[in-house]
């Protein structure tokens, strides 16, 4: 609590709630508001996979139902939300307190487990469909799963797994958690030296493939409240589910008794459980907040069940959504110019070979860069990030590679590289509008490197006019 503090002190304001008994601490809740918002939420946010208080035995349901009356009294236009809450917190007082009661909103959600106090686990863990998923990794070199123990060699690796999770954030949700928030790595680090960190990472030829970031926590127990990452040009491998299976094969070895997945609804996560239990979250409003949430919730409940009766999981649905929403903006912008020429026109697919007399080159080209992907800016186009990035992933994982270009935190030009029918074919450029003036020496220096029978697919128009304008020759 202290460290999140310590890190976020510029961005969040501690509230901290005491209760003192004959000079006794009986009863502490640690909150946070952060600056310009409504909301009032435990100590850590979204960094703190549970949000709880402390009190004695003889003060439980008095010191917590005191506190929350003199927080709603002083902030009566904030709403204040605990998530999550752990099983073993007393919650009876919610339905008892007739003035909470209308203020307050109970949900339940299940908690993935792996609890390795059952034999079946590890029955589990040597099925043949997981077996394979390993054998393959090792097929590819020599395979070492390892925790990382010493600071300095945690520091190395956390640039590229941080790199790695924001990746596959932006293809998934759109975000980039670790690019829009550089205070988290400090929090990485400093509660890295507590020691409450449990890093591991699995490493194919020592290249980074898979890692895991968890929490070390009291009663024998691991919680997978970190972070979990891949690196996409292993996707086809499933690295990650593996990284999980051979996590849990080493904490049950240490003698860990549950490795908590934390909530989420994501389907990876019931494939490698064998328990489960349920969490809480508590959000607390005005004076008719229950009546409003609960009507909401009721039809929101309702939604989803109907939505998989019809085989659609609501959680792919939202996200889909959204991806649409973001479509939708580009028509409000220059985007939308564009966007409307192509489905007007459809510009049909040209083919360029290289001429020998095309020169220029230019230096700084990557490959494979996932830094240089993430730089992806949206503004002025067609394409939105979220389409960049699951295209860009979808690619990866399928086993192509992307040239790349970038300055000043900008991707200029990229350029995908993929075997068709033996030949190198190199499709999907995209250039930045800033990166103009470059995308012609950027081809030209892919197709040089690549060999001299690569084709450069082109479908936008003026990328076309571009390369034959500057010598490439139409197959």
């Amino acid at each position: 609590m202290d460290t999140w503090y310590r890190v976020y002190k510029e961005r969040q304001e501690p509230i901290l709630i005491v209760a003192e008994h004959k000079g006794r601490l009986t009863g502490l809740v640690a909150l946070t508001k952060e600056n310009g918002s409504k909301l009032i939420t435990g100590a850590g946010v979204n960094e703190a996979g549970y949000h709880v208080w402390l009190s004695e035995n003889d003060f439980g349901d008095l010191f917590i139902t005191e506190a929350l009356h003199e927080l709603t009294s002083k902030f009566p236009q904030y709403k204040l939300l605990f998530k999550h809450i752990p099983p073993q917190a007393p919650l009876a007082w919610v339905e008892h307190d007739q003035e909470l009661e209308k203020r307050c909103v109970l949900r339940t959600f299940s908690r993935p487990l792996m609890d390795f106090k059952t034999p079946d686990l590890i029955i589990q863990f040597n099925k043949k469909s997981y077996r394979s998923k390993v054998a393959k990794l090792r097929k590819l070199g020599n395979m070492r799963f390892e925790r990382i123990i010493d600071r300095e060699h945690f520091a190395s690796v956390l640039d590229e797994l941080n790199r790695q999770f924001d990746f596959r954030k932006a293809a998934t949700l759109n975000i980039t958690p670790f690019r829009s928030e550089p205070l988290k790595k400090d929090l990485q680090l400093a509660l890295f030296d507590q020691g409450l960190l449990y890093v591991t990472v699995l490493l194919v030829n020592e290249t980074l493939v898979a890692a895991n970031i968890d929490t070390i926590g009291k009663g024998n127990w691991v919680f997978g409240v970190g972070i979990n990452a891949h690196n996409p040009t292993f996707g086809k491998y499933s690295p990650g589910i593996v990284s999980f299976l051979l996590l849990g094969q080493r904490l049950f070895e240490e003698g860990v008794e549950v490795y908590d997945l934390t909530t989420g609804g994501h389907s990876y996560k019931e494939g490698l459980v064998n328990a489960h239990d349920q969490v809480y979250e508590l959000s607390i409003g005005g004076p008719n907040y229950r009546v409003k949430a609960v009507a909401k919730e009721k039809l929101l409940i309702a939604v989803k069940q109907r939505l998989r009766k019809l085989g659609v999981e609501p959680y792919e649905l939202r996200a889909r959504w959204m991806q649409l929403r973001e479509q939708l903006k580009l028509l409000n912008g220059a985007g939308g110019v564009q966007l409307l020429y192509a489905a007007l026109f459809k510009p049909k697919v040209k083919c360029y070979t290289l001429q020998h007399q095309l020169s220029d080159q230019l230096e700084n080209i990557t490959i494979n860069c996932l830094d240089d992907l993430l730089c992806f800016k949206q503004k002025g186009g067609a394409l939105t990030r979220w389409d960049f990035s699951k295209e860009a992933e979808r690619r990866l994982q399928a086993g192509e590679q992307v040239f790349s270009l970038s300055e000043n935190g900008v991707l200029l030009c990229c350029a995908w590289l993929s075997a068709t029918s033996g030949a190198a074919v190199i499709s999907g450029v995209y250039y930045h509008h800033s990166g103009l003036a470059v995308v012609v020496p950027f081809l030209v220096s892919v197709a040089r490197s690549v060999g001299p029978h690569a084709v450069v697919a082109a479908e936008d128009t003026r990328l076309q006019r571009m390369l034959e304008g500057a010598g490439f020759k139409v197959v």
